[in-house]
């Protein structure tokens, strides 16, 4: 999906770039170091986190394996699907219609698993005005409004774009968790955070020096030919 051309300084930028953004993850992945206390002491939603410190390095590591597996097959999967909807969109070009079809067909998926993994039917009722309006921000916004910019993001600039900016979404989640609600943030994830940002850059920086690169020679010819043109013209003349 993206050239790269190793002797040039484009090419080199763009897989500095991924190799930052590798490191960043597993920074955050793998290093806690010291908890930073968020600067906002009147959270959104209670009072902060109260858990200890301890609780977050003592989980069930089951349950952490479990968890790190499933998330990477959806993210191998959603890759996937990333490169496919480059090449569908050109085929298929009403990002309406497709962000509908997408919508639909996840939500019948959704549901089956929720049927197979919840059977206490209980639970699926609404219990406060809060739940439905998580549900309807994230039917309406986080499903519907995001996979319809997803679509016209990808359309525009490509898979490859879109997938280098999809780790600020993990950034700004921690963001907004510090200061809305209190939770804890370490020092790992915040450095990781910032290691990702410069790879994030860094490939953004070789795609725009590639496509400054490739007009250069095509506005040449455009005024060689022009020149020639003149030349003609008034040789006839």
């Amino acid at each position: 999906m993206e050239s790269i051309k190793l002797r040039k300084l484009s090419g080199i930028a763009k897989i500095t770039g991924v190799a930052l953004s590798l490191a960043g993850v597993v920074m955050i992945a793998f290093y806690i170091g010291p908890y930073i206390k968020s600067l906002n002491h009147h959270h959104l939603l209670g009072h902060g986190n109260n858990h200890s410190i301890g609780s977050h390095v003592n989980s069930n590591m089951k349950i952490w394996v479990l968890g790190t597996s499933i998330m990477t097959i959806g993210n191998i999967t959603w890759s996937l699907w990333l490169v496919l909807q480059g090449s569908l969109l050109k085929q298929y070009p009403s990002k309406l219609i497709f962000t509908a079809l997408q919508c639909f067909f996840s939500t019948i998926q959704s549901f089956c698993i929720a049927l197979v993994m919840e059977r206490d039917y209980s639970k699926w009722k609404l219990s406060s005005e809060i739940s439905l309006v998580s549900i309807a921000y994230c039917g309406i916004i986080v499903t519907g409004v995001s996979f319809y910019l997803q679509s016209w993001c990808v359309e525009k600039k490509g898979p490859v774009f879109f997938a280098m900016s999809t780790p600020l979404t993990l950034l700004i989640t921690i963001a907004c968790s510090s200061l809305f609600l209190g939770e804890l943030v370490n020092l790992g994830s915040v450095l990781g955070g910032v290691i990702m940002i410069g790879g994030l850059y860094s490939v953004l920086w070789g795609q725009c020096k590639e496509m400054k690169d490739s007009r250069i020679p095509v506005a040449e010819e455009t005024k060689t030919a022009c020149f020639n043109e003149t030349q003609m013209v008034n040789f006839q003349k």
